[in-house]
């Protein structure tokens, strides 16, 4: 017995020192990213028309991204969530082309997140420093949680539902609790070194009093359902605009590809708001603050230009447009709930979060750490129904799922699809392998038809 206490103390010592590294360095590099992005912002926003050059910037990034050092492809959170699933490492140059790529995206109006940039250059952070080191693969697998664990808290100030999220994305119904205490201490480290290093974040309290009433929990669980479809949405549309890009590349080009996209997104910022380009900060700080709603229709019009950034040729995250969208979603749903905006924008922020990434836990914390812990027990329970109505729908096709969320059932392999028993699940899965017939998987067709 006390030879394995003194083995897990070593252990402790010896992973709060590896993970306290790997939040500093995070930390410094999130920082950095950070601080070039709105100096970028801030330059590109004296220039009213800044979006024009999209169709050409576009194709820009997907000749640096395919086609500068095509071996180092893992740039993107799914491909991270891959390579980390599948004990693999993250080269250093992936990790530089994740943070340049998505500042070009974003710097000129592609409607990407932030949060990717970090988790990226986290994961390949520490699996460089983790062959350094020469750390077994386990330990490697281990160091790169910490690395996307300190990446999503340093770029949202998050440092609990931050590192938590690094966990809980990887694999739906499994946790990796061996190495929850490192995540966290990388999480908290990396936002203490943002902080200490300038960065702020807007948090946004929720002053209201708490009201336990039948009817408001009714409507906080029809809010849910609601923030649960529009996830699905979110997800099937992102789908379906990498297949219509994709059908376009193969039968002109890359470059008309990029092109027909990016003059989309020029005419959304011509003719109906630029605030549905770039981060879209205002979309969703705006209606958290009370403002008015610009327009009732805004989360699917930046659904819209998410969908097309991503399918013609832009790098970048998908949390942040989530932000925006579940905001909108709420404020719009709000009148008709007869509920307050800026609560139900709030709701919707982090619920839908929960189901188009699949990570409950993390963003019913990321509540209280956003909004304050009045908002908790609201928000825990528009997480969990919104996961719940998400089924197997993700924004990342290489998350594993280990449990069918739509019975009590577990199943054997988390990368096969649901059980589906009587006629009802024939049917269903007839439909789904004709599906995957008519529309391939476009994270493939990414992989090799572009190159």
């Amino acid at each position: 017995m006390m030879k394995w206490r003194q083995n897990q103390i070593y252990k402790m010592v010896k992973w709060f020192l590896l993970s306290s590294m790997i939040g500093i360095v995070v930390g410094m590099v999130d920082a950095v990213f950070l601080k070039m992005l709105d100096h970028t912002i801030t330059w590109r926003n004296h220039f009213p028309l800044y979006f024009i050059g999209l169709p050409f910037v576009l194709y820009l990034v997907y000749l640096l991204a395919r086609r500068v050092s095509a071996r180092n492809a893992d740039y993107s959170t799914d491909d991270v969530i891959d390579k980390i699933n599948a004990y693999q490492p993250v080269s250093f140059i992936s990790a530089v082309k994740a943070l340049g790529l998505s500042l070009l995206t974003i710097g000129a109006g592609g409607s990407a997140g932030k949060e990717a940039p970090g988790a990226d250059a986290g994961a390949g952070i520490s699996s460089c420093l983790a062959q350094l080191f020469r750390m077994s693969p386990e330990d490697r697998h281990k160091l790169m949680i910490c690395g996307v664990s300190a990446g999503f808290a340093g770029v949202f100030g998050v440092p609990i539902s931050g590192a938590l999220f690094g966990l809980e994305v990887l694999w739906v119904g499994h946790i990796f609790y061996e190495v929850m205490f490192p995540a966290l201490i990388a999480g908290i480290t990396s936002f203490q070194v943002t902080t200490y290093l300038g960065v702020n974040y807007i948090y946004h309290p929720m002053h209201f009093e708490p009201v336990i009433a039948e009817q408001f929990f009714l409507k906080v669980v029809v809010a849910g359902v609601l923030f649960g479809l529009v996830a699905i949405v979110f997800a099937e549309i992102l789908k379906l605009m990498k297949v219509v890009f994709r059908y376009i590349a193969v039968k002109t080009s890359p470059f008309w590809r990029s092109f027909i996209g990016g003059v989309f997104l020029v005419l959304v910022g011509l003719f109906i708001s630029p605030m549905y380009l770039g981060l879209g900060m205002e979309g969703f700080n705006g209606v958290l603050a009370g403002g008015e709603l610009a327009s009732p229709l805004g989360f699917l019009i930046k659904t819209l230009t998410t969908a097309v950034t991503f399918a013609a040729g832009g790098v970048g995250g998908l949390i942040t447009p989530i932000f925006f969208i579940g905001a909108q979603a709420g404020a719009a749903m709000a009148g008709w709930l007869g509920t307050d905006p800026s609560t139900m924008a709030a709701l919707g922020l982090v619920a839908v979060l929960a189901g188009a990434a699949n990570t409950p836990l993390a963003a019913s914390i990321m509540a209280i750490e956003l909004f304050g812990a009045e908002i908790a027990p609201y928000a825990t329970v528009a997480c969990v129904i919104s996961f719940l109505i998400t089924g197997r729908n993700s924004i990342y096709p290489s998350q594993r799922i280990s449990f069918d969320k739509q019975s009590d059932q577990q199943i054997n392999d988390p990368r096969h699809g649901r059980r589906m028993s009587g006629r009802k699940g024939l049917v269903l899965k007839t439909f789904k392998d004709m599906s995957r017939h008519l529309i391939p998987n476009p994270k493939g067709f990414d992989n090799q038809k572009d190159k």
